[in-house]
């Protein structure tokens, strides 16, 4: 997974940084309830909506608006990769009952 590894962006484990940012470890973490989605899937626009606080976060970061925090970067990675999850749960559930 592609990540900038920025110290600062980073939680500490004993003094050490961890190799992943915290937007990018919850990221993961969300992508992690995939197979729940697999077996109870939610519409995929849930998963559409679910991206939309990161890319706000991200948007105004760049823009230099703000500074965001590692919480709230965590918030929103974890939001993320469950919308990640509810997307390609529903992205599998379409192409089996598309196939004959």
């Amino acid at each position: 997974m592609p990540c900038h590894r920025r110290e600062e962006r980073c939680f500490h484990i004993g003094g050490e940084a961890m190799p992943i940012c915290s937007r990018c470890l919850f990221i993961l973490i969300g992508m992690l309830f995939l197979p729940l989605f697999l077996i109870h899937p939610l519409p995929i626009y849930i998963g559409f909506v679910l991206q939309v606080p990161m890319v706000l976060d991200g948007w105004t970061q760049l823009k230099r608006w703000r500074t965001s925090t590692n919480t709230l970067r965590s918030a929103t990675g974890l939001m993320s990769g469950l919308g990640l999850s509810i997307g390609i749960s529903g992205l599998f559930w379409s192409i089996i009952a598309w196939l004959p």
